[in-house]
């Protein structure tokens, strides 16, 4: 598995397009989304991500990187921009590579 990690609207989707079709591997866009949505239906994030891992052990997963800003004042949201840091470290711990999306410009830091 390859982790992509950026700020929105950094280029991610891009580059892990290129770079998946250069491995021939599938793409998991937008998975901050659906960390969202299994925080907010009351599922088990760390569970689902062993899951994934390995429903789709050759998958190029891209998410936002979002614990850089502001803390946010709603716990809900302070849970959430947690909740993606924890997934984040997890992801990247089990990643074959890792690359960090700056002005659509991937740097592979792992």
């Amino acid at each position: 598995m390859i982790l992509v990690v950026g700020g929105a609207f950094q280029g991610k989707k891009e580059f892990a397009r290129e770079l998946a079709a250069e491995k021939k591997l599938q793409v998991v866009n937008y998975y901050h989304h659906e960390i969202q949505k299994l925080l907010e239906e009351g599922e088990d994030v760390q569970e689902h991500i062993r899951g994934l891992l390995e429903k789709t052990p050759g998958a190029v997963i891209v998410m936002d990187e979002v614990g850089a800003g502001v803390v946010p004042v709603e716990r809900s949201d302070r849970e959430y921009r947690e909740t993606i840091g924890l997934a984040g470290q997890l992801l990247a711990r089990e990643a074959k590579e890792v690359y960090r999306v700056v002005c659509g410009i991937g740097v592979r830091i792992k």
